[in-house]
C-alpha cells in the first residue's frame, strides 16, 4: 500500500515460527533434524539472485526436512494398511512400529508452542525418536532369528530423553550425546545385516547394512564437530554450511534402510513360498515339482559336459499292508521315518525327493550305472536297521539307470520303473538296473 506521498509503506516483520525453527528450540537431536527456513523476501520486485553453486547454505533444508517427515509418516501408514500375520516372524511388526515412533517425532515438532509446552513436545520427541531406533534394533535382530536384551534399550531410550531434558535450549549438547548414543546402535545393526545374510537377498541386506554403517561413522563425526567448535545451538545459516551434505546424507539414508528392509522381507517370503511349493508337506524332503526341475538341470548339464548321473527309484515294501492294519497316522509316520532313514544314507551331493505315496526317488550326480547300485545296495542295508521304539524294522526295494546321451526326462523314469518293478517281482529287499 502506498501513502499519500507515494512512498511504499514498510512492511510488519513476520515472527519466525517455522516447523525447523521449532525443532531447535524443543532440542530434538536426530540425523536429519535442525533445519531452518531461509528469510522470505520482503518486496516482490526485488531482483531474486540465484544462489551459487557454491553456496550450500543456500539448499533449502526445511524443504528436504519436511520431504523426510511425509515419507516416515506414509511409509509407517503403508505399513500398518499391508499388516499381516506373516510379519510375526520377519521383524516387520518393530520395524513398522520404529517407522511410527519416527514419524510421531518428526511430526511432534510441527505443533506450534512455545514455554513450557515447547520444552514438553521436544521430551516426547526426543522419547520417540530414541524409541524408533530401539525399535528398529529389533526389527533387525528378529530378522536376523537373533536375541537382544530389552533392559539395554530401555536404559538407552531414558538416557537419551533425560540427556534431552538437561540440555533445554543447549540442543547442539544433545546432539553430541545422541550422536555417540545412537552410532553404538547403527554399527550393530549393520554388523548383524552383515554377518548375517538371508539367501536370496544378501545383495540388498548388505546395501543396508553399509547405509547403517555410514551413519555410524556421520553420527560421532558430527558430535565431534560439534564438541570442537563449542556451539550451543544448530542452526543452518553460513556458519553451519559444513552440515548440509549430512541432512541430505539423512534422507537418502532413511529411504535406503526403509526401503531395504521392506524388500528383505519381501524377498524372504517370497523364496519361503517358493520353498514350499518345492517341498513335500509329510516328509520334508524335496516333492514331485523340485525333482522334474532338477531332472530337466541334470540334463542339460550332462548334454553339455558329458558328465553322468544316475536316477533311482526307491520303495517301501508291504506299505498298503502297514496302513491298512495299522491306520494313516502310523502309515504317516511310516513314511516320514523312512524319508529320514533314506537321506542320511546319500552322500553330499546326492539328493532323495518323495515321488509319491510311498516312492521314492535318489538323483545322483556324477555317479554311473555301477555306482548307482553300489549306493543303492547301501542305502536298502541301512534302512533294514531296526527303528528305536515301538516301529517295526523296514525294506524297500529299488530301481536304477544311469543317463544316456539320447535321454530324456521320461525316457530315464520309465527305465528306473522297470528296474524296480523287476525288483519288486523278484522277492522285494533288493536293488535291480535297467
Amino acid at each position: 500500500m502506498r501513502g499519500s506521498t507515494g512512498q511504499r509503506a514498510p512492511r510488519k516483520s513476520v515472527k519466525n515460527h517455522s516447523f525447523a525453527s521449532r525443532v531447535e528450540r524443543r532440542g530434538f537431536v536426530d540425523c536429519c533434524t535442525h533445519a531452518r527456513h531461509a528469510p522470505r523476501l520482503a518486496d516482490p520486485k526485488i531482483e531474486i539472485r540465484r544462489p551459487a553453486a557454491s553456496d550450500p547454505a543456500r539448499v533449502d533444508l526445511h524443504t528436504l526436512f519436511l520431504a523426510q517427515t511425509c515419507l516416515l509418516a506414509a511409509t509407517a501408514a503403508m505399513l500398518w494398511l499391508s499388516r499381516s500375520d506373516a510379519d510375526t516372524g520377519n521383524g516387520m511388526r518393530p520395524w513398522r512400529l520404529a517407522i511410527t515412533s519416527q514419524a510421531l517425532a518428526y511430526l511432534v515438532l510441527a505443533l506450534p508452542a512455545t514455554g513450557p509446552a515447547a520444552v514438553a513436545t521436544g521430551l516426547l520427541a526426543n522419547l520417540a525418536g530414541a524409541s524408533g531406533v530401539a525399535l528398529y534394533f529389533v526389527g533387525i535382530r528378529r530378522f536376523a532369528g537373533l536375541a537382544y536384551d530389552v533392559r539395554l534399550l530401555a536404559a538407552m531410550v531414558a538416557a537419551v530423553t533425560v540427556a534431552g531434558a538437561v540440555a533445554g535450549e543447549h540442543v547442539a549438547w544433545a546432539a553430541i550425546f545422541n550422536g555417540f548414543a545412537y552410532a553404538g546402535y547403527q554399527w550393530l545393526d549393520a554388523l548383524t545385516l552383515w554377518r548375517h545374510p538371508c539367501i536370496g537377498n544378501d545383495r540388498v541386506q548388505r546395501v543396508v547394512a553399509l547405509a547403517y554403517g555410514c551413519m555410524g561413522v556421520v553420527l560421532p563425526l558430527r558430535a565431534i564437530v560439534l564438541l570442537l567448535i563449542g556451539q550451543p545451538g544448530l542452526s543452518l545459516e553460513h556458519g553451519n554450511a559444513w552440515q548440509v551434505p549430512i541432512y541430505v546424507f539423512g534422507f537418502v539414508y532413511l529411504v535406503v534402510t526403509n526401503l531395504g528392509f521392506v524388500l528383505m522381507c519381501k524377498m524372504r517370503a517370497e523364496a519361503e513360498t517358493r520353498m514350499q511349493a518345492r517341498t513335500d508337506d509329510l516328509t520334508n524332503l524335496p516333492n514331485r515339482r523340485a525333482l522334474d526341475e532338477e531332472i530337466a538341470h541334470a540334463l542339460a548339464t550332462a548334454r553339455r559336459t558329458g558328465r553322468p548321473f544316475a536316477v533311482v527309484m526307491v520303495d517301501v515294501d508291504r506299505f498298503k499292508f502297514i496302513n491298512d492294519t495299522h491306520g494313516h497316522a502310523v502309515g504317516d509316520a511310516t513314511l516320514t521315518a523312512f524319508a529320514q532313514r533314506l537321506a542320511s544314507a546319500l552322500r553330499e551331493p546326492d539328493r532323495a525327493y518323495r515321488y509319491g505315496g510311498e516312492e521314492f526317488c535318489l538323483l545322483l550326480p556324477d555317479t554311473d550305472l555301477a555306482g548307482a547300485h553300489t549306493l543303492a545296495e547301501r542305502a536298502r542295508e541301512h534302512i533294514m536297521q531296526p527303528f528305536e521304539g515301538t516301529m517295526r524294522a523296514l525294506t524297500a526295494s529299488f530301481g536304477a539307470t544311469a543317463w544316456q546321451p539320447e535321454d530324456t526326462g521320461d525316457t530315464l523314469f520309465r527305465r528306473a520303473d522297470r528296474a524296480l518293478y523287476a525288483a519288486k517281482a523278484g522277492g522285494r529287499n533288493r536293488v535291480e538296473t535297467a
